[in-house]
């Protein structure tokens, strides 16, 4: 209506109707009517274009409503209103409607081809003067510019879910304000900031090659802007500690500088205090406990962890009710504090205890896997070892291995995560290997080494890898690998020789040498044409996998015709350079594989010879 006086009385019952109701708002959009509100946005009649916003603002929170808005490209006239309005209200509203337009990946790209980002900075450079000030004494505009601001930042965390978004941003220099943004007295500017902080360093594994993200992260180290960041990790605000910890998470990013930083700004204390201070609130502890076992990878950071009382706080969080997850980050912290001398007695008269009941009462996943890496790494010892014995720990972690689904013999029933199964055929392995192999720990246990044979037809190439670890360990008693042999393990080893895979392939050799030196098996292999995939590893640019291919090669070579063919393949010039090797494994497996190639072909040699003569 070309009259101002009539619209408005026509949007202000407008409002009066059900306008957040899905009908209604399906009968609006098929009217025409968000057509008509985005025309009355771009007015010169300032009391029209508020109400039509209004309208827009409050139902824009509807995915529907938000679809019709990027169709009508409502973008532009709400853009247009940031820049060029001078009421504080109206560009709140017209920045909040564009905050739920961004919800959507297509109204995200609007608003960036839009300029939308560039404005949204410019709205969020507020003097120090007024971020140094309390709301009580600040004046209405003063109220309304740092609302504006905080809603903007709302936006562009939104906006910030697209990499392309997260690169215009970084352009437009805003990494420039973060440090006075964040040195506000507003808790309020202070947590939407660091949500957007959070949201740029966020990895998104579903994007193939992210590059983006990097920019932000680097800027938080170089700036000193971490310092902050690490301060809010004891923040009375909830919210922004846990922003906090999302951040600094990001951080662990293969960068050792980060470990640094921790320890420069005292980042292992504000560590400590956070997770007392924040021990019933379940979210904030998961996260800053897994900053905790982050840190603790780091040996400068170890040492810190190892002198402060937090220690015996990590073990009372192993029996933490509110989250699995708190439990399982703390013993993986604990797992990794195992290598210090002084506080092993402790661990093993405390720790070890509650990682065996976590065994027996536990079916959360991350738990079961830092549990099974925990008495891996506790069967170093002796006393320890005991106490894995006398809760009869291997058959509990060996339980944890897939089994075979009876009705389809080919697929597998896995009931726990893959981080789960791997750990526990790992710890398997250690525990076997710690106990210096004087007690067969299968013995007696006929099906579940037939189980593991079986297993080698499973799909996750990392398990393969870590069952081929166990087989190796487990085959050093004769009693295991008679079975294993007959269970198939020939037929199931061989099919695994054409992966790519690095560790399953280094793993598979040590298994190969193995289960050859028992009946016929090397003879069996050379059926299986193992040799000819073999000489492809010595090729291989990781020295795991060249290392392991002699312990393999000695064990095919109990055979002579293997010999035969490991001669005529080209083996002889690398298994040469092997007996050099730092890795004694491998010069004494290199030796003994040229020891009896040279006496198969004397063998050979005589034999000619006798045959010539006579």
């Amino acid at each position: 209506n070309t009259d101002p006086t009539k619209t408005l009385a026509a949007l202000v019952k407008l409002k009066m109707e059900k306008i957040l109701e899905g009908p209604y708002q399906n009968m609006f959009i098929a009217l025409n009517g968000f057509k008509v509100l985005i025309n009355i946005l771009e007015c010169n009649n300032e009391d029209c274009m508020e109400n039509a916003l209004i309208i827009v603002h409050e139902m824009s929170q509807h995915y529907g409503v938000q679809c019709a808005l990027c169709k009508l490209d409502a973008v532009k006239p709400l853009i247009n209103i940031l820049l060029f309005k001078n009421n504080y209200n109206v560009k709140y509203l017209a920045s909040e409607t564009l905050q739920n337009i961004a919800k959507l990946r297509r109204g995200r790209k609007l608003i960036r081809l839009s300029g939308g980002i560039k404005i949204m900075v410019q709205m969020m450079n507020v003097s120090k003067h007024v971020l140094s000030m309390y709301l009580k004494n600040m004046n209405e505009t003063n109220r309304a510019t740092v609302g504006l601001m905080n809603c903007c930042a709302g936006t562009l965390r939104q906006l910030c879910r697209s990499l392309k978004s997260q690169k215009e941003l970084w352009e437009t220099g805003f990494v420039q304000l973060l440090s006075q943004l964040l040195n506000s007295v507003h808790s309020e500017t202070q947590i939407s900031i660091m949500s957007l902080v959070a949201e740029c360093c966020r990895t998104r594994s579903e994007v193939v090659n992210q590059k983006t993200d990097i920019h932000i992260r680097v800027a938080l180290k170089e700036l000193n802007i971490l310092q902050q960041v690490i301060e809010f990790l004891v923040s009375d605000s909830t919210q922004l500690a846990e922003k906090a910890a999302e951040t600094i998470l990001c951080m662990f990013d293969g960068d050792p500088v980060i470990y640094d930083i921790l320890l420069k700004y005292k980042g292992m204390e504000a560590l400590f205090k956070a997770i007392k201070k924040f021990q019933n609130d379940d979210h904030v502890m998961v996260l800053v406990i897994t900053l905790l076992w982050k840190s603790s990878l780091n040996a400068k950071c170890r040492q810190v962890i190892e002198r402060d009382p937090i220690v015996d706080f990590l073990m009372e969080l192993l029996t933490y009710k509110f989250d699995d997850r708190v439990i399982g980050y703390a013993v993986a912290t604990l797992s990794e504090l195992w290598e210090s001398e002084s506080l092993r007695g402790k661990l093993r008269l405390i720790a070890v205890p509650k990682y065996l009941d976590l065994l027996n009462t536990s079916l959360h996943s991350l738990v079961l896997a830092h549990v099974c890496i925990a008495l891996g790494r506790a069967s170093s010892d002796p006393q320890s070892m005991e106490m894995i014995d006398e809760a009869k720990g291997f058959r509990l972690i060996f339980v944890l291995l897939p089994s075979l689904d009876v009705d389809e013999f080919d697929k597998y029933e896995d009931f726990y995560e893959p981080q789960t199964i791997i750990a526990a055929a790992e710890c398997l392995a250690m525990i076997v290997e710690n106990t210096k192999f004087t007690l067969n720990p299968l013995k007696g246990m006929y099906e579940a080494v037939c189980d593991l044979v079986d297993l080698l037809t499973h799909k996750n190439l990392d398990f393969l890898a870590a069952v081929c670890h166990l087989i190796d360990v487990i085959a050093t008693f004769e009693e295991n690998l008679k079975i294993m042999v007959d269970a198939g393990i020939v037929e199931n080893l061989a099919n695994l020789v054409f992966t790519e895979h690095t560790n399953l392939r280094a793993n598979l050799c040590k298994a190969l040498g193995k289960c050859c030196t028992i009946g016929v098996t090397a003879r069996r292999f050379s059926c299986q044409q193992v040799l000819d995939q073999l000489i492809k590893y010595t090729q291989s640019e990781h020295a795991v996998i060249r290392d392991n291919v002699p312990l393999a090669l000695s064990g095919l070579s109990e055979d002579p015709f293997n010999c035969v063919r490991i001669e005529a393949l080209g083996f002889v010039p690398f298994l040469k350079k092997c007996i050099h090797s730092n890795n004694p494994k491998t010069a004494i497996a290199a030796v003994n594989c040229l020891s009896k190639v040279r006496k198969a072909s004397a063998a050979i040699g005589q034999y000619q010879e006798c045959t010539a003569n006579h």
